[in-house]
């Protein structure tokens, strides 16, 4: 009966894992000049990554392939985060955080990358939006990311035969 009741619980962890979908979030409008441009068949996928906790941060990620690049290429992701931190006592599951402060920063990350035959795979990140160094929290609560949304989110790329810039929608990690 004992393995009954595990291969069940397994099998509701397994289910629920499998139902959770990758975040992946396509442009909004893509304008190309020159002879680079998107590889037939791909896209630009935009995704965003969060943790929570005292240690929370959040970043967004764009994937995607281009040709017609020439030898190399660069690509910037560029974007306005928007943070909520606040204060939370340990072991208060799902309390809601006190003393909720807002920040608001830019974020952008720079890539380049190598192509074969003008063909190359785009990966470039954005840094980490992270609790203000200067945000502190009375004994014993502690710092904590609460939610982090993405706005103003631009991709460009440039190489030596052209550029391409994307403009993705708001998201919310």
């Amino acid at each position: 009966m004992k393995r009954l009741g595990l291969m069940a619980v397994l099998s509701l962890i397994i289910a629920a894992v499998a139902a959770l979908p990758a975040l992946a979030v396509a442009p909004t409008s893509v304008t190309q000049t020159g002879g680079l441009h998107l590889c037939q068949g791909t896209s630009l996928d935009l995704s965003a990554t969060k943790t929570t906790g005292p240690n929370g941060s959040a970043f967004l990620t764009v994937t995607g392939e281009v040709c017609g690049a020439g030898t190399t290429a660069t690509a910037t992701l560029e974007a306005t985060a928007t943070a909520t931190v606040g204060c939370i006592n340990r072991g208060s599951k799902d309390q809601e955080p006190s003393g909720l402060q807002t920040v608001t920063e830019p974020v952008s990350g720079t890539t380049t990358f190598n192509t074969r035959s003008g063909r190359g795979r785009v990966n470039v990140s954005t840094s980490e939006v992270t609790i203000p160094s200067d945000f502190e929290c009375p004994p014993p609560m502690t710092e904590t990311l609460v939610s982090v949304t993405f706005t103003d989110i631009t991709l460009t790329i440039t190489s030596s035969s052209g550029s391409i810039t994307a403009t993705f929608p708001d998201i919310d990690p």
